[in-house]
């Protein structure tokens, strides 16, 4: 035991196992601090992230506020497609009335 703590202590990264499946490694406590100390560079990074997300939101929502009118979402989008499907059947039309054979379409 003790040439196997020599070498984890060496620098030496130990994996340990059972049953032929790993459980832990067994390392030195230089790297047990770097492993800690990556891990709260991460932490800070990931919240970091979390605020510039949340900047983003505020101002995003600002720009672009949902109108007042009345509608829920599912309103809203009913509506939007069926203008959306107004402006196509416009511009099918308006294609017809200028005597565009359907071989000359664009696909």
């Amino acid at each position: 035991m003790g040439e196997i703590l020599d070498a984890a202590s060496a620098g030496e990264r130990i994996l340990i196992e059972r049953d032929h499946r790993p459980l832990a490694y067994l390392l030195s406590v230089e790297d047990g601090k770097r492993i800690d100390e990556d891990r709260e560079a991460r932490i800070q990074r990931s919240l970091n992230a979390l605020d510039a997300l949340e900047e983003l939101r505020e101002r995003l929502s600002r720009a672009y506020s949902p109108p007042d009118d009345g509608l829920t979402e599912a309103a809203w989008l009913h509506q939007e497609r069926e203008s959306r499907a107004d402006r196509i059947e416009d511009a099918i039309r308006s294609i017809d009335e200028v005597g565009i054979s359907s071989d000359e379409r664009v696909p």
